[in-house]
């Protein structure tokens, strides 16, 4: 029963017309009340999104004429952020390819600021939250913070509040903004709806757009700009690297990925090398109903933004996974594990395919072209749990905890919207001059 209900349930929790409805509802909301275009923004000093996000705002606020309110954090819920040791250098990393793309400011080398740092940070611009001139203030704390530099002479001209007052206040605004809805921070909201960092300022933007503002002159940036691939170079011309992507059938992100994923390393050249992996919550790492929500309708929201088919979802987790994971050696036998991947892809996440059972899993292989009765001969082998312990091993040595991730020699990045970074890597584009073909904010 919950496999037959849970597809039409997610599909009318990612359905456009829903979302429509709900921005309806919003701008009604607004007009009725008389209130401002006003986008509430989740800042954290220590986090290097936040900063970016610093940056680019006030101009972003400026050409359509919103007001930003911003909300100042420091400590997070740990559940929320496994392996938080990995976290803290791919971010900084992470970021600084950001602003290079983006011609940003941000320290290549830049290690994440320590506790009492950034609690003075924090002390010292939560006395100026509400300020007209905090993104101003903002700038400067961030950039003295994150260059190492000494903060002193901003709270001697700041007066920053004290800092056991700043600690119980962020303490209560840790658990009052999970009540809210949301984990991270680098976070907007506008009309209910939530945005992260500068890789979803597209999708505020357009919708935005949709409302009349900010139209008639290019955005200050292409947000979106890292998610696309340029595809300016000669294919082939890399033909002796490898794309490596560890992949999870239970991640939405991988799928949103895939054909990104084979479209680089095809017209590139690169052998594609695509390494399985449990997904996090049968590794024992926790997945919060909240942080569940979110990636889902974020994932859809991608989704349809790179076309891929997605709403009708049948959660594998558990058995789905494992039947899709043991008849991987299989398809790679037969010479069709991309076949395979793209049809288990679509089943589960656009289809509502349950592949725990033998109906479902057949009609799987059916539509990646692979033989039921020879495919179901592999059900039985435990074998591909070693190869996936292997491969977490190698995904965690190399710097990262989940899925999906992707290498190209020493360049790692996390997600499914760094294609560009990635292009960079292979060194066919400059960083900053030529933005993609296809990004949908001007």
């Amino acid at each position: 029963m919950k496999a037959t209900l849970l597809p039409w349930l997610s599909a009318l929790l990612t359905s456009q017309g829903l979302r429509d409805l709900n921005r309806r509802r919003a701008e009604w909301r607004r007009r009725l009340t008389r209130q401002p275009h006003t986008v509430d923004v989740w800042l954290r000093v220590d986090d290097p999104y936040s900063w970016l996000l610093v940056q680019v705002l006030p101009a972003f606020a400026t050409h359509f004429g919103v007001q930003l309110r911003p909300h100042l954090m420091l400590y997070l819920d740990e559940q929320m952020y496994p392996h938080p040791e990995l976290l803290a250098p791919l971010a900084a990393r992470d970021a600084a390819a950001l602003a290079t793309l983006h011609g940003l400011a941000f320290p290549p080398d830049a290690t994440t600021p320590d506790h009492e740092r950034s609690l003075l940070a924090t002390a010292i611009l939560l006395r100026h939250e509400q300020d007209p001139t905090f993104f101003t203030l903002a700038a400067d704390v961030l950039s003295a913070l994150w260059h190492g530099h000494n903060l002193a002479p901003l709270a001697q001209t700041q007066a920053p509040l004290p800092l056991d007052q700043t600690r119980l206040a962020m303490e209560a605004r840790r658990d009052s903004y999970l009540r809210e809805g949301h984990y991270l921070t680098a976070m907007l909201r506008y009309g209910g709806e939530w945005y992260w960092g500068i890789d979803r300022l597209d999708h505020l933007a357009q919708r935005l757009q949709t409302l009349g503002l900010g139209t008639g002159t290019p955005c200050p940036l292409p947000y979106g700009r890292a998610k696309y691939l340029s595809l300016h170079a000669p294919a082939g011309c890399a033909s002796e690297r490898t794309l490596t992507l560890f992949y999870s059938f239970r991640s939405p992100y991988s799928w949103v990925a895939f054909s990104r994923a084979c479209t680089l390393a095809d017209h590139y050249g690169l052998t594609l090398d695509i390494r399985p992996v449990l997904p996090m919550v049968m590794r024992g790492l926790p997945v919060p109903p909240a942080k569940r929500f979110y990636i889902l309708r974020d994932a859809a929201r991608e989704a349809a933004l790179h076309q891929v088919p997605f709403g009708r979802v049948c959660d594998p987790v558990g058995p789905g996974v494992e039947r899709c994971m043991a008849l991987w050696p299989f398809a790679e036998k037969e010479g069709r594990l991309r076949q395979w991947l793209a049809a288990a892809g679509e089943g589960i996440w656009s289809r509502g395919i349950n592949a725990a059972s033998d109906s479902g899993l057949r009609a799987l292989c059916h539509h990646a072209g692979l033989d039921w009765h020879r495919a179901r001969r592999w059900l039985d082998d435990d074998g591909w749990r070693q190869q996936a312990e292997a491969n977490r091993a190698e995904m965690l040595a190399a710097g990262s905890w989940g899925v999906p991730t992707l290498r190209i020699d020493g360049t790692l990045c996390w997600g499914q919207d760094r294609f560009a970074v990635l292009e960079q890597a292979l060194g066919e584009h400059q960083a900053g001059h030529a933005a993609p073909d296809h990004h949908n904010n001007t």
